[in-house]
């Protein structure tokens, strides 16, 4: 066999570079897969644990005037009851917010509590139809004093300045501030479960999440699968043209020893036959001798 002395050639050395390159961008993929499935995990955690817990008073979830990133794994998902009314005029429309496949918006609606801070009431999705500038028609809440059972919530971070061209009364992002103003304001948001009395039809009520662990593992070990095949189709290319080199070595030494042969019995038949042309010349000289008179 002639070796691997081809892979200095210039196209297996791009070729293996290629391999060490994505071998190992392959095995990151799979573990950022199963790092999204430790997350998935996780949440799902958080949701069957906290959802499941009876109601409790908002205070003592969540801080009025507390900073947004206070509420975290151990408030997300309670129950939390507020008594107080709500601010009609404040509410905004959340855009693009999908809901089984369809478009719409979440209806954020601030609830002032007896204590005079707004608690943000995600009341309830509504699907968007026509343009992308039109709103909906969202039912209004219950007026007077009313009690209000909600998930908690981290209120999400809206950039400075909202996009200038939304139309009035709707916002990108769901942060309590965009809706509470300049009022006190939880540092997060509930999505509305129930509240006494209920609010007239015409919002569909927001789910829990799906608690399924999602792709992320099969992912992983696709990623895997597409390294081995990388590595494992690199290796056989290998081989297969190392064995068609050594083919082609033995083949052109076949030859070689062919065309030696065939020059030796060449050589031999040329031998032959100058010694055949000197037997007729001394027979005929011989013959020559013996005609001659006198000899």
């Amino acid at each position: 066999m002639n070796g691997y002395r081809f892979l200095r050639q210039p196209r297996w050395v791009a070729l293996g570079f290629l391999v060490v390159v994505i071998v190992p961008s392959f095995v990151l993929l799979s573990r950022w897969q199963l790092h999204r499935l430790d997350d998935r995990r996780h949440a799902n955690t958080v949701v069957t644990s906290n959802s499941t817990r009876s109601p409790v008073p908002v205070d003592q979830i969540m801080t009025a005037g507390g900073d947004q990133s206070a509420v975290g794994d151990d408030q997300t998902w309670r129950q939390v009851s507020a008594t107080g009314h709500y601010d009609t005029a404040g509410q905004v429309l959340v855009r693009k917010r999908p809901l089984e496949g369809r478009n719409g918006f979440w209806a954020a609606t601030p609830f002032v509590t007896t204590t005079g801070t707004v608690l943000v009431v995600n009341r309830g999705w509504v699907e968007a139809v026509g343009s992308a500038t039109a709103g909906a028609d969202v039912p209004p809440p219950p007026e007077g004093t009313m009690r209000v059972v909600g998930w908690v919530q981290p209120s999400e971070i809206a950039p400075p300045t909202q996009p200038t061209d939304l139309p009035a009364g709707q916002v990108s992002d769901l942060d309590v501030h965009l809706v509470a103003g300049a009022a006190p304001v939880y540092p997060g948001y509930i999505v509305l479960v129930s509240s006494t009395p209920p609010q007239a039809d015409g919002l569909t009520p927001l789910p829990l999440p799906d608690l399924s662990e999602g792709p992320h593992l099969s992912y992983a070990l696709q990623w895997i699968l597409f390294a081995l095949v990388a590595v494992g189709g690199f290796v056989v290319l290998i081989r297969r043209e190392a064995l068609d080199i050594d083919d082609r070595d033995r083949v052109h030494d076949i030859d070689i020893d062919i065309d030696g042969e065939s020059s030796g019995a060449g050589r031999g038949l040329d031998d032959g036959a100058e010694e055949s042309r000197d037997e007729e010349i001394g027979a005929a000289g011989v013959a020559t001798i013996a005609e001659t008179p006198g000899a």
